[in-house]
């Protein structure tokens, strides 16, 4: 267990070992995410059973998290890029986000006229320990299964 001699508490060393951890791997290549496998497969299923667009859904859901920010689970692309990375147009975009916000799949905040959008943390995040299980609790609530 690393422990600081400055006082910090242990929560910031290990946010600070997180961080040197996904530099270092960051240069070699990799960037690593934790996907909770079976969320993950309802979120596909569902959009692939209930989305207009189930091919470019499922495309633009698993570019999400090749755009997550390291410290947070925002996305960070807005609309243009998130198309231009799927090839599709921007209205899908919205209308795709739209329909991933319905299940919370993603969420998002208003922020002046733009809009940030977030993945939901149980989902898939690069987030570790308390500063992970802070925003699984914080994130809205999962609506993967629709009511009958």
């Amino acid at each position: 267990m690393l422990e600081a001699d400055d006082g910090s508490s242990p929560e910031i060393v290990s946010r600070m070992v997180t961080l040197l951890e996904r530099e270092l791997s960051s240069r070699r290549g990799w960037r690593f995410i934790m996907v909770e496998a079976d969320l993950n497969a309802e979120v596909v299923e569902h959009l692939t059973l209930k989305s207009d667009r189930p091919l470019i859904a499922c495309r633009l859901w698993a570019r999400l998290f090749a755009f997550l920010a390291p410290d947070s689970n925002e996305v960070m692309a807005d609309r243009a890029k998130l198309a231009r990375a799927v090839g599709c147009a921007l209205s899908d975009v919205s209308r795709i986000m739209g329909e991933l916000e319905t299940i919370g799949a993603i969420y998002k905040r208003r922020e002046g006229r733009g809009v940030r959008y977030f993945v939901h943390p149980s989902l898939g995040t690069h987030l570790t320990g308390a500063v992970r299980d802070k925003a699984q609790a914080e994130a809205p609530k999962l609506r993967l299964v629709e009511p009958a």
